[in-house]
């Protein structure tokens, strides 16, 4: 589980627990040269963007509804690369809920989720910039 947290002009996040994160950052192998993440372990829900990627709820009446709430999660144990990041997929049908009043679209375009949930999130666990 973890905790809803409201930022910015357009951005939503759950809080949660650091060593979910440390975890999987351990199990990435020492010759990859992986760092920690500059912000503290979280699901993005809404993310403050531009561009393409910029979610701006339709819906504002519902904006901050749920601050502080706990919400439970799930996610899948495999560690994904790309260019620049390493993360695990996490899913929760109270993300795609509160998507959905914002006015937000829960359609997938990147990736299948498991059969009962309609978009796929996920958490950072590292990067690969130089320090």
């Amino acid at each position: 589980t973890g905790f809803l947290r409201y930022s910015g002009n357009w951005s939503l996040r759950l809080e949660v627990d650091q060593q979910i994160s440390n975890y999987y950052r351990s199990l990435i192998p020492k010759f990859k040269n992986s760092n920690g993440l500059r912000y503290p372990a979280h699901i993005t829900i809404v993310r403050e963007k531009n561009g393409s990627e910029y979610d701006k709820p339709t819906n504002m009446s519902n904006w901050c509804k749920y601050e502080g709430e706990e919400v439970v999660f799930f996610y899948d144990g495999v560690i994904m690369e790309g260019e620049v990041y390493y993360w695990i997929n996490t899913f929760s049908k109270r993300f795609e809920e509160i998507r959905t009043e914002l006015g937000l679209s829960c359609e997938e375009k990147f990736s299948i989720p498991p059969e009962g949930f309609q978009k796929t999130f996920h958490m950072s666990i590292a990067n690969k910039r130089k320090n």
